[in-house]
């Protein structure tokens, strides 16, 4: 009876196996089609080749680490008729869990892609990070949560049938003794195989994954488990402090070409005596990849914000550091690649050469403002450490704006009421004041307060080839970005209707790109990144300063407080690390890059930051996509890629955990 009942377990093993490999190439093949164009596909025949084999070598892996404990439990428990009678009655039950559990991340890793344009990562963490209520109600409102489930649940419900089929008692079948244990030897070092990926000496990895210059498929390649096994690594590490050594750093300061991660402003006797105020907006969505939908009169996404942008500064060649609110708010204002820095074992270390710092040491009163709740990523605990005078949220404006309370959504009250606060604390301000608002109304469930009149919008051919969204929800998703640019142009008009007209900077930025919007590889991969920096500055501040706009310009988050504090502070040093001013008269050619985590930008293209090192031409002089076939990368630019993520790790440790020598 022992042969027989393992034959039936190594039957029904391999049955399960081959089940999850083909949910898992089923997810993979709906993200191919879904998220990528034949015509790209068409010049990439070989690496969608190597994607599929690659691929389906992952999916073997993740079913065979799964199915390993229960071969070698039921090596043990097939010696007893009571323990097997418990493994037959138990295993249709537990693989038909475990078909769900695939068949959930496997749905989940294709929605997240869908939101993100990236496979599982550390961002993903974000359910459990920020306001987990309001997250779970915005993947109701926005995902097919149900039909998942139902998907899930009868693939779960085929999974045990079959099992059951497969594991039920059989009429005893004796083997040769010597032939039954080379079976099951044979089977085990099968199965051992397929788990490790690999004959080599290294188990399939990571970087097994870069099959392809083409993003998208080193993305698709590994399944959800493996991302997400990825991602939970990097979330560890994120969370890991330890000193540096100075020979290091400089040792990666060399490879990005830089001299130096500090920077100095010019001494200006005019602005050490005229200190202006200084407000920097990071705005919800505010990405690039919307924006350019606009049309005057017909699908109106500026509002208010349309003049200013048309008589101010605007670098649109510009791209966020990272691509999500948290992490992107950690880099720009806390210098962190760690985007859990707020909340982790760092949480009460002051930081210096941050936004905060720079300022507070230069006289300003600084300030920090959003209407969302800041205890979001221990913020209102965190801030003061880090020298803010003062945090306001939707708490507070609640107190101040009643009205507010009865337009409250699940990530806080509309943004004009920040701006209403930012307004007054000006307009009473005695000395200089720094101010920072994180915005939150561009954001699921996407709506605007009921006194809101929109401008036109529309659901243009554009929008409707990139939407992911169909119909109203279009047409709300539109309506709360314009909302959003229009409430921080009715901002600037009454800072500029002020008594603070002359002496206050404003600058805005997006955290990250507009969700809910496809993104078309490899041209459209810069756009997929791309937030607009806006700037104004004063004509008083102009006239006393040197500077020269180049509005194509190429830049990103990094470069956004290096130009506030050229136009504000004189003779004051600063951490720069890889930023520079962007109105400078001479750009400097050491640091005229945009950096986001998955790409980066320069004045002749585009390089992505994973997969096999590619550079992608611009299309044209002044726009947004590049060209879609792909040269090679010089050595040297291979090295930056690697030595500027490098080097910020090692000065966030070095801020945190000083130095080995």
């Amino acid at each position: 009876m022992y042969q027989t009942r393992i034959r039936s377990l190594f039957a029904t093993l391999v049955f399960q196996i081959v089940y999850i490999v083909l949910i898992l190439m089923v997810s993979r093949y709906a993200m191919l089609a879904s998220f990528s164009e034949p015509s790209q596909l068409a010049s990439h025949s070989d690496d969608v080749q190597r994607m599929w084999t690659t691929g389906i070598r992952y999916d073997l892996r993740v079913a065979g680490m799964l199915m390993v404990p229960f071969a070698l439990l039921g090596l043990l428990m097939a010696f007893s008729q009571k323990t097997w009678k418990v493994m037959r009655v138990c295993l249709p039950w537990v693989f038909g869990l475990l078909a769900f559990i695939v068949a959930m991340v496997a749905i989940s890793d294709y929605y997240y892609y869908q939101t993100y344009h990236n496979t599982f990562d550390v961002f993903a963490f974000g359910l459990a990070e920020d306001d987990t209520t309001s997250v779970l109600a915005n993947m109701w409102e926005g995902y097919p949560i149900i039909r998942g489930l139902l998907a899930a649940l009868v693939l779960a419900f085929i999974a045990g049938r079959l099992v059951k089929f497969f594991i039920k008692e059989k009429t005893p079948h004796k083997w040769n003794v010597g032939f039954f244990v080379l079976y099951v030897l044979i089977f085990i070092i099968v199965l051992a195989i397929i788990s490790r990926g690999s004959l080599g000496t290294f188990p399939l990895r990571r970087g097994n994954a870069q099959v392809s210059q083409l993003l998208l498929l080193n993305k698709i390649t590994p399944n959800g488990f493996m991302s997400l096994s990825w991602a939970i690594d990097d979330h560890n590490e994120d969370l890991s402090f330890s000193p540096v050594t100075k020979a290091k750093g400089k040792q990666l300061e060399k490879a990005l070409g830089i001299s130096s991660i500090m920077e100095k402003t010019p001494k200006n006797p005019w602005l050490a005596e005229n200190k202006p105020n200084v407000v920097m907006a990071l705005m919800e969505s505010f990405g690039s990849n919307m924006l350019q939908f606009d049309e005057v009169g017909k699908n109106d996404l500026l509002g208010h914000l349309r003049p200013h942008f048309a008589e101010d500064f605007v670098f649109k060649r510009f791209i966020s550091e990272d691509n999500g609110t948290a992490p992107s708010l950690a880099a720009m204002f806390f210098h962190s690649p760690m985007q859990n820095i707020s909340h982790s074992s760092a949480q009460h270390t002051k930081l210096s050469g941050t936004p905060f710092d720079v300022y507070k040491k230069a006289g300003y009163k600084v300030i920090f403002i959003s209407p969302g709740n800041m205890m979001w990523r221990n913020l209102v605990n965190y801030l003061p450490v880090q020298g803010v005078d003062a945090v306001y949220d939707q708490n507070t404006l609640m107190k101040m704006y009643p009205e507010s309370a009865n337009e409250i959504t699940d990530w806080g009250v509309p943004d004009d009421y920040a701006y209403r606060l930012a307004e007054k604390l000006l307009k009473e301000s005695k000395g200089p004041i720094f101010i920072s608002i994180l915005t939150i109304t561009n954001h699921p469930p996407y709506v605007t307060p009921s006194r809101y009149h929109p401008q036109p919008i529309a659901i243009t051919p554009e929008v409707k080839r990139h939407a992911e969204a169909q119909g109203q929800e279009e047409l709300n998703i539109q309506e709360t970005y314009q909302f959003a640019t229009d409430a921080f142009g009715q901002f600037i008009n009454a800072v500029e209707a002020s008594n603070k007209a002359d002496s206050t900077l404003i600058a805005a930025t997006g955290d990250h790109q507009m969700r809910r919007l496809k993104a078309y590889y490899p041209e459209e991969q810069m756009l997929d990144r791309a937030v607009p920096f806006y700037l104004h500055i004063p004509k008083k501040i102009l006239d006393h300063t040197s500077w020269r706009y180049d509005q194509n310009r190429v830049g990103s988050h990094k470069d956004i407080f290096p130009t506030l504090y050229n136009f504000s502070l004189s003779d004051t040093s600063y951490q720069a690390i890889a930023g520079r001013n962007m109105l400078a008269v001479e750009d400097d050619r050491s640091r005229d890059f945009g950096y986001n985590t998955t790409l980066w930008i320069d004045n002749k293209g585009a390089y992505p930051m994973s997969g096999k090192p590619a550079f992608y031409p611009w299309k044209n002089d002044s726009g947004l996509e590049v060209k879609k076939q792909s040269q090679d990368v010089a050595p040297f630019q291979q090295a930056r890629q690697k030595a500027l993520p490098a080097l910020l790790r090692w000065q966030i440790n070095a801020h945190i955990k000083g130095f080995k020598d």
